[in-house]
């Protein structure tokens, strides 16, 4: 570790993982808590119930309820304010906090939490970008389930925060991203999402026809690709092996989903599950059937890190072609029909399809892990330490 001094700002828990964007959360903060000190400005927006007792951590509780002015200012395309509003009370906290302690650096997890913090100079400050910030517009501006009035207000929104968030990324110091083809100038550098594993165990409980899909059910592309999983691929599945389980895991399925789900046979929804451990056990099978969002999908990292055979859209499979083999660590599925196909053939003869879940293993353990976070931030923000 050297003498540096961090102050690493985030709105996510780094002691909470119970979503994707809160494990990157905890992996940066470990990641940087192994470089140099770092205290934690954490604006607590999503995690009030969690109480945080480390001395370094200092927590505001916030609400960012936008009035009807606010809102209609975040439609204009013209500035900062299109990211995200900027917050008062959470900016004059931020100066208060690096006026007080002189900082090395500055890291902010998401860029709109930097707009938040009313950053003006970015010359110094690092932003862990995760996800490019437009492309989930852009995504929802191309999906034809969208009225036409919606797709291009998602398209106006899109260029929009494209233009803004273009200029204050050239301008940062230095930002990641979670895919490698979203490192788009000289300062970006890849950072890889890696698994919340468990525990260093074995979770191979002997093969059978059960499928598991995890995810938090309130987040539109978790829901909205498991709704059309069952509707357009599980009904074929279910054709072919009668005796397939579908496993929905994950706390805030909208509750007209949940009964329209579970009309079909052999789909259970549990929501939140005390022992996920268990249930990673109880089923052979993984998918990822998520087709909008951005950045990486850490649930296909955590089930390949289950030694799982993994059966994903080829959107959910996006930014691990660097170290992910289509059909050497798990299946990729390009349309609905590649989807029923590579199910019923992985069901057809689960043991025969183990190799899958062995290379997925041991590809995990070689390229998405601690030491490569670590190694990367050291090399990439504090190269003289």
């Amino acid at each position: 570790m050297c003498d540096k001094n961090i102050l690493f700002v985030t709105t996510y828990n780094p002691y909470v993982q119970k979503t994707g964007a809160h494990q990157r959360t905890r992996h940066l903060f470990n990641a940087l808590k192994q470089t140099a000190h770092v205290d934690v400005l954490f604006f607590n927006l999503y995690d009030k119930d969690v109480p945080v007792t480390d001395s370094h951590v200092f927590m505001y509780d916030v609400d960012l309820e936008a009035g009807t002015l606010s809102k209609l200012k975040g439609c204009v395309p013209f500035g900062q304010h299109v990211i995200a509003l900027k917050n008062g009370r959470c900016s004059r906290i931020y100066r208060e906090m690096i006026q007080r302690r002189k900082y090395d650096v500055v890291v902010f997890r998401y860029l709109a939490t930097a707009v938040m913090c009313g950053v003006e100079d970015y010359a110094d400050v690092v932003i862990d970008i995760d996800d490019i910030p437009w492309h989930n517009y852009h995504k929802m501006a191309e999906n034809p389930s969208y009225s036409w009035i919606k797709r291009v207000y998602f398209g106006y929104k899109s260029w929009g925060i494209k233009r803004v968030a273009s200029r204050i990324m050239k301008r940062c110091r230095l930002y990641y991203t979670a895919n490698p083809q979203d490192c788009l100038t000289d300062n970006s550098r890849y950072l890889p999402n890696i698994p919340a594993i468990l525990e260093s165990q074995d979770y191979v409980s002997g093969c059978n026809k059960n499928i598991l899909f995890v995810g938090f059910m309130a987040f539109p592309p978790n829901y909205q690709g498991v709704d059309h999983f069952i509707n357009y691929i599980w009904r074929n599945v279910c054709q072919k092996h009668p005796d397939a389980h579908f496993y929905v895991v994950g706390k805030g399925t909208p509750e007209h989903l949940r009964r329209a789900w579970e009309s079909y046979s052999h789909v259970h929804v549990l929501g939140f599950v005390d022992d996920l451990k268990e249930m990673y056990r109880k089923c052979s099978v993984v998918v990822s059937p998520v087709y909008s969002g951005a950045g990486t999908n850490i649930k296909v990292l955590e089930a390949l890190a289950m030694k799982k055979i993994c059966v994903v859209s080829d959107f959910a499979f996006k930014g691990f072609g660097a170290h992910l083999t289509d059909g050497v660590d798990l299946l990729v599925a390009g349309s609905d029909s590649d989807y029923s196909v590579l199910l019923d053939k992985v069901l057809s003869d689960v043991s025969a399809c183990m190799h899958l879940a062995v290379h997925g293993y041991v590809s995990i353990q070689k390229n998405y892990t601690s030491r490569a976070v670590v190694s990367v931030i050291k090399d990439s923000m504090l190269p003289d330490c």
